[in-house]
């Protein structure tokens, strides 16, 4: 460490006037010392501190809370990474089951019309008069 002087009677007149008691110039030497060690090390926090702050500042995600849409920003934070790509392949995943359900039931219909119509020629073939015609007909409606 190097050799600083230091004035003994400006420190024992501020530590008088602050506490109301003398201090010896051992006691004053020492206060100096744990003084400047203390001031290092201030300086040492501020700078890790200014440090974290810059880092922070540079981070590509904010960390305050949007005023205009913090329900949003709640949201989207809940989600995270991971949960809307999830949600989406959800909703295609139903989307797409919907259209396979449909086009099902569509070919169902389509069949069962088919049958209908297969049993009805053949009914027609055997049985040309219209009165037997209209019974079928009013006994098995055409499906929809």
């Amino acid at each position: 460490m190097e050799h600083v002087k230091i004035d003994f009677q400006r420190m024992q007149a501020e530590y008088f006037l602050r506490y109301d008691y003398r201090f010896d110039e051992t006691a004053l030497a020492m206060l100096h010392i744990l003084e400047q060690k203390q001031e290092a090390n201030f300086a040492k926090q501020n700078s890790e501190l200014n440090q974290a702050i810059q880092k922070i500042e540079a981070s590509q995600r904010t960390l305050a809370l949007d005023r205009e849409h913090p329900r949003w920003q709640a949201f989207s934070y809940g989600l995270g990474r991971i949960g809307m790509p999830l949600l989406i392949a959800i909703c295609f995943i139903a989307i797409f089951y919907m259209i396979n359900l449909s086009n099902q039931k569509h070919e169902m219909t389509s069949s069962a019309k088919l049958r209908w119509y297969e049993i009805f020629y053949q009914t027609n073939i055997e049985n040309r008069e219209t009165k037997a015609i209209k019974e079928y007909l009013r006994e098995n409606p055409i499906p929809e």
